[in-house]
């Protein structure tokens, strides 16, 4: 496997074992194929897939939520913000999505393909003294790898068919060292799974399996009343895929990967006056290579320069009274260091709106909304012409229940 330019809507005209070396990127890379043009391949390590994103009150914000962290949702978001919750607080979170990808052949028609998911997004327990410390512990689902494409073209068909998610298990704890500053500390377990079958002439079939672990310092500064800060950054991190590739009616092939992924890095300011609170955050992601073996070779280093990816987002949440509900919007957007813009390219973006409620003092209830879109040229054949333009779209409906004491 010397090479990761193999795009998640090309064709390779190899077949047999050959095949492999550029559908596994495929299926390391995930659905992060759509977010690439020409000869660049991007990603995120850490969160290989879509992100959907944590919480439905921090969905409806854009994700803008990092200098804002003031419910159980901080546990994710910025563990240094739960030192502003002042009773303990429980939450759950619901979501449905639903993803469609429109890819359009040489101009021709546009043909859909979707798929469906109900799931778990976000359980998680903040416990607090009402003072100096919290403790958070939270399972999530922030990451998606259900992707579907299909498309006819030079005489046949080729579908691309993804499922699965990344799993976060995260504890964390934070301190207030004085009335201005806190500081938290969060170690989360990563594990994924994800089902991907290519069919194209013949079926292929991968089953990506990730292990992992990180640890991230927070911090959460008022400037005053009016102004914070926040911030966080993934010091440490440790993330393993075990990638089992079959073809139809062959034997099983594992492949093992040890990726590396630097740094990751998190900065958000919030203004609040009156009933009216605005954020804004930025999210790095920094990385640049995987070592690489067969069962029982040595592994294989690539220093591939993988472009950094940055990630921004702005939120606005708007009280219409001190006791009544809570509108809110946001809007995320995502760029790359060294991407070169085309004309049929367009960077994933998502708009979000939501309304929150506080029917009695220690019961909130939050609703959420999220479009995301995508578009990219990506050519059908290996060193072929980009003659395949995909849109990508995706819908997540999310609903919140929070209980204090």
């Amino acid at each position: 496997m010397e090479t990761i330019d193999m795009k998640k809507g090309m064709r390779s005209p190899e077949t047999g074992p050959g095949r492999k070396a550029g559908g596994i990127i495929s299926a390391m890379l995930l659905t992060a194929a759509l977010g690439t043009a020409g000869a660049q391949v991007t990603g995120e390590l850490v969160s290989l897939g879509k992100k959907t994103g944590v919480g439905a009150r921090a969905i409806s914000l854009g994700e803008a939520f990092t200098a804002v962290a003031d419910d159980y949702s901080a546990l994710y978001y910025n563990p240094a913000g739960m030192t502003q919750l002042t009773r303990s607080e429980v939450g759950v979170n619901l979501s449905y999505g639903m993803f469609q990808n429109n890819v359009t052949f040489d101009n021709g028609t546009p043909h859909a393909t979707s798929l469906e998911a109900t799931k778990l997004n976000a359980l998680s327990m903040v416990l607090t003294d009402g003072g100096r410390w919290a403790l958070g512990l939270g399972y999530y689902t922030p990451v998606s790898f259900d992707d579907p494409l299909f498309y006819q073209a030079h005489g046949s068909a080729y579908a691309y068919n993804a499922s699965g998610q990344m799993d976060h298990y995260r504890m964390a704890l934070a301190y207030l060292v004085n009335e201005q500053v806190s500081l938290g500390f969060a170690v989360s377990a990563v594990t994924g799974r994800e089902q991907l079958e290519i069919q194209d002439g013949i079926t292929a079939r991968y089953l990506e399996e990730y292990t992992g672990y990180n640890v991230e310092p927070s911090f959460l500064i008022h400037l005053s009343d009016m102004f914070s800060v926040g911030g966080s950054a993934v010091v440490v991190e440790q993330l393993e895929l075990t990638d089992t590739y079959q073809e139809k009616g062959g034997s099983p092939l594992e492949s093992l990967y040890d990726i590396q992924h630097p740094f990751q890095a998190k900065l958000g300011f919030a203004f609040q006056s009156g009933l009216t609170q605005v954020s804004a955050d930025w999210h790095g992601d920094f990385w640049s290579s995987y070592a690489y073996r067969n069962a029982g070779a040595a592994f294989f280093n690539h220093d591939l320069n993988y472009p950094n990816k940055h990630t921004f987002n702005i939120g606005l949440e708007q009280h219409l009274d001190r006791h009544g509900p809570v509108l809110r919007l946001g809007y995320t957007w995502e760029n790359q260091d060294d991407e070169r813009p085309q004309p049929d390219q367009r960077d994933p973006y998502r708009v979000s709106a939501g309304i929150g409620f506080m029917p009695s003092k220690r019961v909130g209830l939050d609703f959420a909304y999220q479009y995301g879109g995508s578009r990219t040229a990506q050519n059908s054949t290996p060193d072929g012409p980009q003659d395949l333009r995909i849109d990508g779209e995706d819908h997540q409906v999310m609903a919140a229940l929070r209980y204090r004491w």
